[in-house]
């Protein structure tokens, strides 16, 4: 992969994530921390905690580890394919997962302790932030990119008013502000930030083909769905339509990590013949891709999935699959590759026609789309933002394409 050249002073860049660096599923900023890593040095910050905690095994566990101060050691799986490479440094902040009265000053204090290194450094500064609950930090960067992947004031237990309140805060003091789809887009544009880019969601296409398998492990009967299992995100009812029409339904990834519990229904799935792998590295999970025909996105239509924009649609075409996905506003029909459904009969149909479309002229055409919407070439884009920001330019204007950002002045 090629790499930008590394300035004579690199900028001290901090990331503000929302997810732990080794949570189950890889998400855009576990690949943007990489992509960036290619010329710049960075921290990462694990989340401050937006979601109202939960009584459950998940969460406690998570809040002891922050507390004690120490974390397991990961197994591979749990890893995802997720080693910390050189020139990476993650923080596990220790505030309270409340960010109202007594509770947000004690944070406040916290932050600007915990990041007060960062903040005193003689390198240029930058906030690279995916929660707008900043506490302040970008007041101690030359430059703030805000880069919105959800609208995370739509995510069961995360409060609404809180990320408005946050993201008004933020919108004053960001240069560029980075939407996921164009609903998050338009958000932000609501929200009142002045420099808004689009970058929709992409894949690890490389990963996935260098997996690649014979055209004869394909099973044409094959149908899998890899991602977050949550009963708030996924029409579980879906799954039950695919296995009554006699498809053979595979299912990868964490049950609930965002919160709550579907265990049960991955159960009666089970024992309705589905095959569940649990959670698998990118790589083991490519290669079971590349005996699928069909990749599902089988996501409810709620105000939270409204704005998703879901990176497994560019890895299942990188994997010469066919997509079915539920009428998600990012997701967009791609005839004879990618079709949008509108109920569960609909998505059989569907799937039964697609099946029979795994010919090899179809498999390069997916590919050859994918390879348009990859992490390689978002990388390259990333880089070059922070460069120009770094040069002072405030027209960080690039040309528009699948996955190059519409930019709003």
């Amino acid at each position: 992969m090629t790499s930008s050249p590394r300035r004579p002073v690199a900028p001290n860049i901090l990331v503000l994530g929302t997810a732990d660096w080794d949570q189950a599923i890889a998400t855009n900023q576990h690949y943007m921390v990489r992509e960036l890593l290619h010329a710049y040095p960075l921290t990462y910050s694990e989340s401050f905690g937006l979601r109202k905690p939960e009584f459950h095994r998940r969460d406690i566990n998570r809040m002891a580890k922050r507390l004690l101060g120490r974390k397991k050691q990961a197994s591979p799986s749990e890893m995802a394919g997720r080693p910390r490479p050189d020139g990476l440094s993650v923080i596990s902040p220790l505030v309270a997962p409340i960010h109202t009265g007594i509770f947000r000053a004690f944070n406040r204090y916290r932050v600007h302790r915990i990041f007060r290194q960062w903040a005193k450094s003689k390198e240029p500064r930058i906030l690279w932030t995916y929660t707008p609950l900043t506490y302040g930090l970008e007041k101690y960067a030359q430059a703030t990119v805000y880069h919105c992947v959800d609208l995370l004031g739509e995510f069961p237990g995360v409060s609404s008013s809180m990320v408005s309140v946050a993201e008004d805060r933020l919108a004053q003091n960001t240069n560029v502000a980075i939407g996921s789809s164009q609903v998050v887009e338009q958000h932000l544009v609501e929200r009142g930030f002045k420099r808004v880019v689009h970058w929709p969601n992409v894949a690890d296409v490389e990963t996935i083909l260098e997996q690649r398998l014979p055209d004869s492990a394909r099973i044409k009967n094959r149908v899998v769905f890899a991602g977050n299992l949550s009963k708030a995100k996924i029409d579980f009812t879906l799954f039950h339509d695919v296995i009554s029409a006699g498809f053979e339904l595979h299912l990868a990834g964490p049950i609930a990590e965002g919160g709550g519990d579907a265990t049960l229904e991955i159960e009666e799935l089970v024992g309705r013949g589905a095959v569940y792998h649990g959670l698998m590295p990118l790589e083991e999970l490519s290669r079971l891709y590349w005996t699928c025909s069909v990749g599902l996105i089988p996501y409810q239509l709620t105000p939270y999935t409204r704005g998703v924009n879901p990176l497994k649609t560019f890895e299942y075409l990188a994997a010469g699959m066919a997509v079915v996905s539920t009428a998600v506003p990012a997701v967009q029909e791609i005839k004879g590759h990618v079709s949008i459904v509108t109920g569960p009969r609909d998505c059989v149909a569907r799937i039964a026609s697609l099946v029979e479309s795994a010919e090899s002229n179809n498999v390069e055409t997916r590919i050859g789309i994918a390879k348009k919407n990859s992490w390689q070439e978002r990388g390259k884009i990333a880089r070059a933002l922070v460069e120009r920001t770094l040069d002072g330019l405030s027209d960080v204007i690039l040309e528009k394409d699948v996955v190059h950002p519409d930019v709003h002045s």
